[in-house]
């Protein structure tokens, strides 16, 4: 029958505690919670809140109401406190007098009698997260049973309630996490260069991790530099590197095992390489992996702390190995976008000479009006470039399809004769349409660059702004460097007469303004 009405009233104390403390969502109103519930439904002179910090291997009070109120954030080390005990047995622990008990702390520095009651605080999965105790240390000598109830009813409400915080916690970081580790993949998509793409690794690293700064060192002339550095360093640190350069071999960018990493060292002074300037000016914790594009030895992304330590997280290393790949990814996309650059220029080079050689233009003539054009786009803000200079230089390429009678004739051409080079255009067009790299802009200086403003050009006769500004603003070009260079049949004009002859031809055969943006710029 008393068992009973125990039971029954430990069932009670476990409801009303999570009543309680179940509607609450922030670690911080949980614990104030507790230790205000305990003072107000038992007579305890003090309640007391510590939680275990890992880190440092220690006991944190972290809430506390009466005697020690004021001493929250004092920590026990291991083993010093009955609080240890509690913790490491995982049993509730009684005291009937803790004035005569060696092993107490008394916070307020006053040994006095009274009664202990500590618990530990469990989370869902049984781990100990702290302890919730209470004394009656200068006041009453008992602590009743239902108070007992109350006390451990709180403690294991308290525990479900944190591990739920902690759990949402995780699910948010991950969330995040996650979100973030899309935001980079995306980005890194884009063909920019290395080092912008490394800086925003490193950003997006110091974000999920604990770690105070980041670098990309690279291996250069048998040294190692940072050559991309971001979050938080002690004054002066980056000149480190210029006032005691690291050779390569040497500290912790010459660990053994750096190439196939990650590497981890807790203690960057207790490293048997480390440097000592480095050392000194506070580096603590490091957490390294080595970029490797296509096997290759590209460089080292790293993260580091400062004056305080951070302890190996395996997820703070899957998230840098997961940012390297996506990273390494990236450069190896930038390295053949490279040389497919590289190739597509030496082909359109070899194509201008193959043009100019065919219809006898002077040398370097698609190389000229490429330039021009792109430096006539920049003045007006022309919004593609790249597709302005693709079309430069593929701007003649349907006279490949001319006969040599026509293309090479010394003499004037006939109506019929003329009427064939018309077509040049749309041959062009016919010859580039289906190549997926080709933007519309190329495709418009190829079909229109023979188009004239007054609707005299052909092989439309478009007038006005009906003519695509990609190829106005060839058209200008072509027609100034035509001026300009010599000709079997025509001297090369000075500079002067070109662009008297530019002015004569705005509104006519030429767009007015762009005319003026050219007069400014050459």
């Amino acid at each position: 029958m008393v068992q009973g009405v125990l039971e029954l009233k430990r069932l009670q104390a476990l409801a009303e505690a999570w009543r309680l403390l179940a509607p609450l969502g922030r670690r911080e109103a949980v614990f104030r919670q507790v230790v205000e519930a305990v003072k107000a439904q038992t007579r305890a002179v003090s309640a007391l809140l510590f939680l275990y910090r890992p880190e440092e291997d220690v006991l944190e009070l972290v809430a506390a109401e009466g005697l020690s109120r004021e001493r929250v954030g004092f920590r026990l080390p291991r083993g010093k406190g009955v609080s240890w005990i509690v913790f490491e047995s995982g049993e509730p622990l009684f005291i009937p007098d803790v004035s005569q008990d060696p092993r107490v702390v008394f916070l307020t520095g006053h040994p006095q009698p009274g009664v202990y009651l500590g618990v530990p605080l469990r989370d869902p999965e049984g781990r100990v997260l702290g302890v919730l105790s209470m004394d009656t240390a200068g006041g009453v000598g008992e602590i009743l049973p239902e108070e007992r109830f109350w006390l451990q009813a709180l403690a294991e409400a308290a525990g479900m309630v944190l591990g739920r915080i902690e759990a949402l916690e995780k699910a948010r970081e991950e969330a995040e996490r996650t979100r973030a580790l899309l935001e980079l993949s995306l980005s890194l998509e884009s063909a920019r260069e290395p080092l912008e793409m490394a800086q925003e690794a490193l950003e997006t690293l110091l974000k999920l991790t604990p770690y105070h700064g980041g670098a990309l060192y690279l291996f250069q002339g048998g040294r190692v530099r940072p050559a991309v550095v971001a979050g938080r360093y002690p004054p002066g640190f980056p000149r480190l590197y210029v006032e005691h350069p690291i050779r390569f071999g040497e500290g912790l960018l010459g660990h053994p095992r750096l190439w196939e990493g990650p590497i981890y060292v807790e203690d960057y002074a207790a490293f048997p390489g480390a440097l000592k300037p480095y050392a000194e000016a506070g580096l603590r914790s490091a957490l390294l992996v080595p970029l490797k594009p296509e096997g290759r030895r590209y460089g080292v992304l790293a993260l580091g702390s400062f004056g305080e330590r951070v302890p190996y997280r395996a997820e703070d290393e899957a998230v840098l190995r997961m940012v390297a790949r996506r990273l390494e990814d990236a450069l190896e996309r930038l390295f053949h976008l490279r040389v497919l650059r590289a190739t597509r220029e030496a082909a359109l080079k070899a194509l201008s000479r193959v043009l100019e050689y065919r219809d006898l233009e002077t040398q370097g003539h698609t190389e000229r009006v490429a330039e021009l054009s792109l430096r006539l786009g920049r003045a007006l803000s022309f919004p593609d470039l790249e597709g302005l200079r693709l079309g430069a230089y593929f701007h003649d390429l349907g006279k490949l399809a001319l006969p040599d009678e026509i293309l090479r004739k010394p003499t004037a051409l006939s109506t019929g004769e003329w009427k064939v080079v018309k077509t040049h255009p749309e041959v062009g067009l016919e010859i580039l349409r289906n190549l997926p790299f080709l933007p519309q802009t190329a495709l418009n200086v190829v079909l229109y660059h023979h188009e004239r403003f007054d609707g005299s050009g052909y092989p439309f006769g478009l007038k006005g702004e009906a003519i695509p500004l990609e190829a106005r603003i060839f058209a200008v070009v072509d027609v100034y460097d035509a001026l300009v260079s010599e000709r079997p049949y025509k001297r090369a004009w000075t500079r002067e007469e070109a662009l008297e002859e530019l002015r004569a031809q705005a509104g006519k055969s030429l767009d007015p303004e762009v005319v003026a943006k050219f007069l400014e710029i050459v």
